[in-house]
């Protein structure tokens, strides 16, 4: 996945924004990408999804549902700001 290679990415812009956009569906998704460095995460397929679905309607529900699910997923985990996400904060399992 493009969340493994994200670290080193990161490691060679040496500093400059780096945006991540790569098979991005949840909240967690985003969460992990922050954690692992990126500036920012574009999201592709979920607000279309919406879009074909309810339109604006649907991409403000896309929206808001990302953004729900990555703030109760810091909040569980006890990280209070997107500063305090770090490589640290993911664990990898088998």
């Amino acid at each position: 996945p493009a969340l493994n290679a994200l670290p080193e990415v990161v490691e060679a812009a040496e500093g400059l924004p780096v945006l991540f956009d790569s098979g991005v569906r949840t909240g967690a998704d985003v969460v992990k990408a922050l954690a692992l460095g990126a500036t920012a995460v574009g999201i592709g397929r979920p607000y279309l999804y919406g879009l074909t679905l309810a339109g604006t309607d649907g991409v403000v529900h896309v929206l808001r549902s990302l953004l729900a699910e990555a703030d109760l997923l810091m909040a569980v985990d006890g990280y209070p700001t997107l500063a305090d996400l770090t490589r640290d904060a993911l664990r990898r399992l088998n």
